[in-house]
Order: C-alpha cells, then sequence, then structure tokens
C-alpha cells in the first residue's frame, strides 16, 4: 500500500457519547460514530421512517405548480417533461411522466444527447417541443441557468415549470413557476436531488400514490451523489425497500440482466450496477432508451432495452479501460504524476466516458485530474478534484483560454480550442502552485472511532449496518484498529488481493486488502499494526463474519511511546534540588551486582509485602517478563505510569514523586534520570529500597542512547532518500525502506530542519519533505537538539559512575544540570 493518507481521528464529546450509550442503548463504537458525526435528532437517524417526509406544499412553487399542471390536464394540453441524460435527470422524467399518467394526463419527454446538444435546456429543443403541439414544459433536473431559453419559450406561447436542484445563479428564469430547494426559504431541506424536487412535485399531484415511485426516486438520488442526510435518509432507505420488491418491469429487467436478482439490494448495487447501465446509454448514444425502459408496461420490450443497456455498459467499459491505459502511459512517461493538477488530451477519447476516467486517475495518483477529449480543433473536458481544492474555482482562474466551463467544487467541465491546451495546463497548476500546498493534497481517512477495548465483532458490525444507506454525508464508518498482532498473511485471487490474521486480546480480526500483493505490503508476521477500515460482514460460503476491508496500515515500533518519552525527558529535564544526607531516610539494601536479580524480584513478589520494581531499559523489561512467565507466575501488574497494585513493573518511570504504597522498592537497572533514583533513597526508613543493577546493565542503557542518538550515517541515509524523490512520511511509524527509529527519525529531521538542510511542513500525521540548497557545507553537531542530547548522555555516564560508589551516604552534594 504505497498511497499516503492523512489519518485524521474526528473530535469525540466522551461525555456525549456515554449518554448516546444509555439512552439509546448503544454499544460503544456506534455512539463514538454518531458523536464524531455530530448527528443531530439521534432517533430521526436510526430510524427514518415516511412519516418523517416534509409536507410538499412546504416546497416553494409546488402549490403553484400543482394548480397550473391540472389547468393544462383539465384542458388537454400536451404536456412536455423536458430532462437530462444522466440518472437523476432519467429517473426524474420517468417519475414525474409516471405520476401525470396517473391523472390522465396527456405527457411527453424530451432527453437531450450528451454529443449532440449537451447539458440542459437548448432553443432548437423548444422549437422542436412547440412544434409537436405542446403547451407546458415542466423541466426535470435542468433549467435553472437558462435565461433565454426560457425566454424564448414563453415568446412561442410555452408555459414554463422549472424543477431543479443545482446551485441558484445571479439571476434565474422568468418561467411561470420555479421549483429549487436551495432558493432563499424555498425549503427546510436543500440537499434533494433532482429526481427528489420531481418526487416532491408528484406528492403534491397524486399524493401518497407516489410512494410507488421510491424505488425511481432512491435510485436517482444515490446515483448523483447527493448527501445521504436529511429527508435524503427517508428517500433511500424506504425506496430501497420498495427497490427489492419493485413492480417497475423496467428495473426488474435491468436487476436480471445485471445478475444482482435475488440479492438483498443496497445503496451499493444502486451505485456500482443497475446506475452504470441506465447512464451507458447517455454516455455514449441517446439517454432516451433508459426512459423507455423505466416507463414501459411491456415486459419484452423492458427485456430488450435492458439487455441493450447491459452491451452498452459492456462498450463503455472497454472504451473506459482503454481510455485509463492510455492516461496512466501518459502520465508516467511525461512525468506527470507530480503536477499538482494532471491535464491530460487525446484525439478520440469519448467525452462521455471522461469523467469516469478523470474520477480512477485522481483516485489512482491523489490529484485533481482533467481529461479532454479532442474532435479536430475543439475538446471536451471532464475534471475530478480532491477535498481541499476548488476545481470550479480554477477553471474560473482559467476562463480566458476556455470556450465554456461549469461545475463546483469537486467536479468540472469546460470546452476548450486545441491551440490554448498547453496554455491552459500551465495556467491551471499556477493557479494550484498559488493556492494550495502539497501537503494538502494529500487524501485523509477520516476516522469514526477507535477500537481500543472494545470488540468490534460480527455483532458490531450488523449495527454499524442499521447506519445504511451509506454515501456522500453519511460514508461508511472509518475505524482506527490500534495494537494488533499479525498472525498469518495469505495472498489471495491470485496475489491480487491480501488477508491477514491480526490478534488483539481474545479477539481475532480478518483484514482483507484489495489490489495489493504481500510482497509489497512491507509487513511481517509479529509485526503490531495500527489499520484504518470499514468493518463489513462477509457471506462467503453462506457463512457470515466480520471483515475489515483495510484502507491503510501501519507498522508500529516496538515501544515507540518508550523512545518518544524517554528523548523528551532526556532533553527537557526540570531542575531538582538534591535532598541531603539527612534526608535519604531509605533502608537500602545494597545487592548490586547480583547475577540472579530476575529471581531476587520473584521472591519479592512471593512475599506478602507491596513491591514495587523500577526497570528503565527494554532488554531487562522483555528478560523480566520472560523470566516472570517461565517460572508460570502471573501475579504482577506492568504501567509505564505509577499506580497502586500488589506487585508492580514500573517501567521507565520518569518521575517517582509519591510511593506510600510500597514497602519494597527495586532499582532494577540503572536509572537514566539520577532524580529517578534519588526519589527512591528518600522515601523513609520504614521503606526497604533494593539496588540490584550492576556494570553488565550500562551496556544496555547505552544501547538506548544509540537507538535514538542519530550518528553520520543515519543523516546520509536520510538525505538520500529525500533525494531520491521520497517526501512523504508517516509521523509515529516504521518507515520499512529506512528502518529507522521513528524517534531518531524525528530528531534527525529536526536537526536537518535546524540546520536549513530540508523544509519540513506537518499536517496530522504525516510529514512532508523537501531538500534545500546550502551552499556551505553544514557542521550537524552544533545543532541544538543534538548538543541537548550529547549533554545528557555525559550526565548519564557520570551518573552512572556515582552509582557504583561503594556508600552514597557519603556524598552529601552533587552537581546537578538542568535542560530549559
Amino acid at each position: 500500500m504505497d498511497k499516503i493518507y492523512r489519518w485524521v481521528v474526528r473530535e469525540r464529546d466522551l461525555k456525549k457519547i456515554e449518554e448516546l450509550k444509555v439512552k439509546y442503548h448503544l454499544d460503544g463504537i456506534v455512539a463514538q460514530i454518531l458523536s464524531s458525526r455530530g448527528v443531530k435528532g439521534v432517533e430521526e437517524f436510526l430510524m427514518p421512517s415516511l412519516d418523517r417526509l416534509i409536507s410538499p406544499f412546504e416546497l416553494k412553487g409546488v402549490k403553484e405548480a400543482k394548480e397550473l399542471i391540472e389547468k393544462h390536464i383539465k384542458e388537454g394540453s400536451l404536456i412536455t417533461i423536458y430532462g437530462d441524460y444522466d440518472v437523476d435527470g432519467i429517473t426524474s422524467t420517468s417519475l414525474l411522466y409516471l405520476a401525470l399518467k396517473k391523472l390522465g394526463a396527456k405527457v411527453d419527454y424530451y432527453i437531450p444527447e450528451r454529443l449532440s446538444e449537451g447539458y440542459g435546456i437548448n432553443e432548437e429543443a423548444l422549437e422542436k417541443i412547440a412544434y409537436e403541439g405542446a403547451k407546458l414544459v415542466i423541466t426535470v433536473d435542468c433549467g435553472i441557468t437558462a435565461l433565454k431559453e426560457v425566454e424564448k419559450a414563453k415568446k412561442m406561447g410555452l408555459d414554463v415549470i422549472i424543477t431543479d436542484h443545482h446551485s441558484i445563479p445571479e439571476e434565474i428564469p422568468k418561467a411561470d413557476v420555479v421549483i429549487n430547494p436551495h432558493l432563499p426559504g424555498a425549503y427546510p431541506f436543500s440537499e434533494l436531488a433532482g429526481v427528489g424536487v420531481a418526487f416532491k412535485l408528484a406528492q403534491a399531484l397524486i399524493g401518497e400514490q407516489a410512494f410507488e415511485f421510491l424505488d425511481l426516486v432512491a435510485l436517482g438520488t444515490v446515483a448523483d451523489i447527493v448527501p445521504l442526510i436529511g429527508e435524503n435518509r427517508v428517500i433511500v432507505k424506504e425506496g430501497l425497500k420498495r427497490l427489492n420488491n419493485t413492480g417497475n418491469l423496467g428495473l426488474k429487467a435491468l436487476i436480471e440482466i445485471a445478475g444482482v436478482s435475488g440479492r438483498e439490494l443496497d445503496e451499493y448495487h444502486i451505485g456500482f450496477i443497475i446506475a452504470p447501465r441506465l447512464n451507458a446509454a447517455g454516455r455514449l448514444k441517446s439517454a432516451e432508451a433508459a426512459v423507455r425502459l423505466l416507463i414501459t408496461s411491456d415486459e419484452k420490450e423492458a427485456q430488450d432495452i435492458a439487455k441493450y443497456l447491459n452491451e452498452e455498459n459492456l462498450r463503455r467499459q472497454n472504451m473506459e479501460n482503454t481510455i485509463l491505459k492510455e492516461a496512466i502511459e501518459k502520465i508516467e512517461k511525461e512525468g506527470l504524476k507530480d503536477d499538482k493538477v494532471i491535464v491530460l488530451w487525446q484525439e478520440g477519447w469519448h467525452p462521455g466516458v471522461i469523467g469516469i476516467v478523470s474520477s480512477k486517475i485522481t483516485e489512482m495518483y491523489g490529484r485533481p485530474s482533467i481529461l479532454i477529449g479532442l474532435i479536430g480543433e475543439e475538446g471536451k473536458g471532464s475534471g475530478r478534484s480532491v477535498e481541499g481544492f476548488n476545481i470550479y474555482k480554477a477553471l474560473n482562474y482559467c476562463k480566458d483560454l476556455l470556450v465554456k466551463y461549469g461545475g463546483h467544487e469537486m467536479a468540472g467541465g469546460l470546452t476548450i480550442q486545441k491551440e490554448n491546451l498547453k496554455l491552459f495546463k500551465d495556467k491551471i497548476n499556477e493557479y494550484a502552485d498559488r493556492f494550495v500546498k502539497e501537503i494538502d493534497l494529500v487524501p485523509a481517512l477520516k476516522i469514526d472511532a477507535v477500537v481500543k477495548k472494545d470488540k468490534a465483532d460480527l455483532g458490531i458490525a450488523k449495527k454499524i449496518q442499521q447506519l445504511k444507506p451509506f454515501g456522500v454525508g453519511n460514508p461508511k464508518p472509518l475505524l482506527l484498529f490500534e495494537g494488533l498482532t499479525i498472525d498469518k498473511i495469505f495472498d489471495i485471487k491470485d496475489g491480487k488481493h491480501i488477508k491477514i490474521l491480526a490478534k488483539k486480546d481474545e479477539m481475532v480480526y480478518e483484514l482483507l486488502i484489495f489490489n495489493s500483493s504481500s510482497d509489497g505490503l512491507k509487513i511481517s508476521e509479529g509485526d503490531v499494526v495500527d489499520a484504518v477500515g470499514t468493518l463489513e460482514i462477509s457471506h462467503w460460503n453462506g457463512i457470515e463474519s466480520a471483515i475489515v476491508n483495510v484502507k491503510d496500515i501501519r507498522v508500529r515500533f516496538p515501544l515507540f511511546a518508550y523512545y518518544r518519552n524517554l528523548s523528551k525527558s532526556l532533553i527537557y529535564k526540570k531542575a531538582f534540588k538534591l535532598r541531603d544526607e539527612a534526608r535519604l531516610k531509605a533502608n537500602i539494601v545494597d545487592r548490586r551486582g547480583i547475577q540472579d536479580k530476575e529471581k531476587y524480584v520473584l521472591h519479592l513478589f512471593k512475599s506478602p509485602r507491596k513491591t514495587l520494581i523500577l526497570v528503565n531499559t527494554e532488554a531487562e523489561f522483555r528478560a523480566l517478563i520472560r523470566y516472570l512467565k517461565k517460572e508460570k507466575f502471573y501475579d504482577f501488574s506492568v504501567s509505564a505510569g505509577y499506580c497502586e497494585e500488589e506487585n508492580l513493573i514500573l517501567f521507565s518511570p520518569f518521575s517517582l514523586e509519591k510511593c506510600d504504597f510500597y514497602e519494597d522498592i527495586v532499582i532494577y537497572d540503572i536509572p537514566f534520570d539520577r532524580k529517578v533514583f534519588y526519589d527512591a533513597l528518600s522515601f523513609g526508613d520504614r521503606k526497604r529500597v533494593h539496588l540490584v543493577f550492576n556494570k553488565k546493565d550500562l551496556h544496555k542503557n547505552l544501547k538506548v542512547f544509540d537507538e535514538i542518538l542519530p550518528s553520520r550515517d543515519d543523516f546520509i541515509k536520510i538525505y538520500k532518500f529525500i533525494d531520491e524523490g521520497n517526501k512523504f512520511f508517516f509521523k509515529g511509524y516504521l518507515n520499512p525502506e529506512l528502518n529507522l527509529n521513528p524517534v531518531k527519525f524525528a530528531i534527525c529531521l529536526e536537526v536537518m530542519k535546524e540546520t536549513g538542510l530540508i523544509n519540513v511542513e506537518e499536517r496530522d500525521n504525516i510529514v512532508m519533505l523537501s531538500k534545500n540548497f546550502v551552499p556551505e557545507k553544514v557542521n550537524l553537531k552544533e545543532a541544538e537538539i543534538l548538543q541537548k542530547f550529547i549533554e545528557a548522555k555525559k550526565e548519564f555516564l557520570d551518573f552512572a559512575k556515582f552509582a557504583f560508589k561503594p556508600n552514597f551516604r557519603e556524598v552529601k552534594t552533587v552537581e546537578i544540570s538542568s535542560k530549559k
């Protein structure tokens, strides 16, 4: 998994989480998700139902539109629905057509062709509609920007109702009625899709009979990628129920030919199986066939059209794969992967497909991308963006080079003359360089819950499924699984994917990493990892189980927190005043140099006295734990901070301010900070302080210094690594290629930054590095942070010599330096 992500743990209110758990009887993980997403109206969110739908008459313009439509129906006028060629437009057209038919209306529809007419209302189409005798035009999913076109329609004697959901321009058309939830004060919920707006109008016209079209409404809503919150959540939740038992002959035929008949259909099946087949017609030819599919009452016609759409989708997929392959070859050959905006063009790239390919390029390279298909001297382009880069504003910056353009923050379209392509590529990247830092383009994984002590099992996976439907505004929850130990790694599907079995406490997790091989994973059995992914339900071989679909995984460095805290304590030691001889009251049991100190500890642990063992190095800590387990003794606790247990191993303490609870204190090896040593000796004569360290321990202390104190070779390794083009690094985790302790790596970066060798930028959990040109030779040892470490090491060696003096009580004063 070479892709770099930022891990962003969403803010959570711990008090709110506890309240949610109690009030709604939720598990901790589900309560975390709801809290981190700031869900208001939890009961409505958890239990969306049709009775929570807003009255259609609260949508401004619906009452007037209903009256005008009923007038035309009464007069026997021909009503033409003017739609769009995407799934939202197709379902909007079909729904309103079927609703008007229920009222006995004389109704027709018109869908413009993507290639020859483009998006929205055009005057030639209006002339055709008027010529065929229509008296009322109702737009769905379009029309809000059609100023001139509506003016032309009115001059031709047409009444016009606009229903749309796109952003409101400075001036809106002078139609008879304009319905758009984005109009100021128009509706309590502004995020309806085009089909959602058409549904509200249908509700007003035919009441609850409109509910039978909820399968179409859900289809268009999911396909148009609007936020699945509020009323959209009700529409899709209820619409999916109807889709799974649909009476629509066209949908039945499409589901059958897509191979998903008999399955429990959800938003995934809409977005990736059903919608692409409906879209295929409009992408390559005319979307009119897709509308006919959804309104037909002829089973044979439905099957024929479904077969045609399936074939068109296969043709679209082949075309898409060809363009994607050609686009990747261009990027790699021309070295475009580091451009902040990837701009590509080529003759023959189909304008109806390049948007899908642009999405895939953006996903692969983590960059905004624009693909342009050339026909003669003109090109039509489609672009997709990443969070943090407004592609519409970028296009607006380049408007002097474009014939026309449009879009929003995450997607855009354009028309451009061939002669301006190179200028456009340079100018849009100039915009990106001015307004966006490269580190801001790194995609973020927004983590909804952290799995620590909770068991994320099948039961939790099922409860997370209750938060469906998932989509924009309510994505699949991302969980951070901390401290998993890798047990087994398998390649599956001929090495295309990886399956990992990992353990934590008593839980075994099944992790799946798609499109990756174990060779490239750089993770080994026995590694401790943190993983971010979604908890899902597998039905493999008819057996339900919980799996983690991994989005990113990082190897933990063993005892990272130990090295991090130790490095801080060495650099930022606080000054303290040494207690004099009179205050060193402890009853010292001097066993320095003892050879079997593990056995000595075991003897103390088995005594009735409360015992505290102070261990300072990883090597001694691991050896002691191994010995106790070998002796089958488990009656002890381990902690990195002071706590009160009968038998406690306190690992790497940096202070020992109080110790009233314990009767026996064992200084097991040499403390890095002499303050800990003297604290232990000053707790009074009723305590026994056992000194069991020996001179061999000193070697282990010095190895710890080597682990975090950089050498010249470490700096050379990092500088060369950056020079080879590696610029993004994960904070606090092991980089398998450098294989450096993350604490040492961080110190190296601090030194190289201080001396001007590199620039360092940070966001969340990643750092981005770049080289600086330095005209003169740099002496890294002069860096302040290195000087602090060197001084700390010298102080430790002085203290270690003192610690082996025959009698501590002979020494009344010790020179103590401090770091600020």
